[in-house]
């Protein structure tokens, strides 16, 4: 038996791929690989930190633990996280949630609608389908 040690291949080519990608198609990506395995929980979420983490890693790079300052491909994986969410609201299978006096916290919560979604044959396609 042979074991691989290599890391997945990325669905998209870095930070350019990210750019590059189909809005809806990134967006649908983005949501299936936030909350696989959060269908059965009564109150899905997901720390907006951890949606910019895992779509840097759907490019195949990572954020660095220290995000601060307007620098790249932290610049760009925020705009195309908040664009994406943007997506998820228009398709209302999840959110953005802020809450908290002081220190405010930031979370995507997944809505009614976003079960069905990752329960799907393919829940890209469904996704893309609830846009249309």
């Amino acid at each position: 038996m042979t074991f691989s040690s290599a890391a997945p291949t990325p669905l998209f080519a870095g930070p350019e791929g990210l750019w590059t990608a189909d809005p809806d198609e990134l967006a649908a990506r983005l949501f299936v690989a936030v909350f696989a395995g959060q269908g059965a929980v009564p109150l899905p979420q997901k720390d907006v930190s951890e949606v910019y983490s895992t779509l840097a890693g759907l490019g195949g790079y990572s954020l660095p633990d220290v995000r601060s300052g307007n620098t790249q491909p932290l610049g760009l994986t925020v705009q195309l996280a908040q664009e994406s969410i943007l997506i998820w609201e228009r398709a209302t299978v999840a959110t953005r949630l802020s809450a908290g006096q002081g220190p405010v916290s930031h979370t995507i919560t997944m809505l009614r609608f976003g079960p069905g979604l990752l329960t799907a044959a393919d829940p890209v396609a469904a996704l893309k389908a609830r846009l249309r």
